[in-house]
């Protein structure tokens, strides 16, 4: 499992640049929703839910990219019972956190759903 979220965070490095620029360009579009003077229609409103939607995605893929990227390589077995235990201590963590990530991204995946079915 970890192994695949460091394959995926590897290729997707070179996107997160792009990412930081559209979450700038949604954070823009939400702070003019919530700035507008006029009374809020239906459009404005899923205008918003839409972009606070995207925001969500891409927090996650910036955690994803940043958590991933350099996860600590498994030990052969033929190394002493130490630098194996050592790298399972250094790679637990890791585990926990993509079990938290895979948590987030069907709680995402679900509020998305409820959300965009206006």
């Amino acid at each position: 499992m970890l192994e695949f979220l460091e394959h995926i965070a590897t290729k997707l490095q070179p996107f997160r640049k792009l990412s930081y620029l559209v979450a700038v360009f949604l954070g823009g579009v939400i702070a003019n929703q919530l700035l507008q003077t006029s009374s809020p229609t239906q459009a404005s409103n899923t205008l918003a839910i839409l972009s606070f939607v995207g925001c969500l995605w891409l927090l996650l893929f910036n955690v994803l990219l940043s958590t991933f990227h350099n996860i600590p390589s498994k030990s052969n077995s033929s190394h002493n019972l130490f630098v194996r235990l050592k790298a399972k201590l250094q790679r637990a963590p890791y585990y926990v956190l993509a079990l938290l990530f895979i948590a987030l991204t069907l709680v995402i995946a679900f509020l998305s759903i409820r959300m965009l079915r206006v």
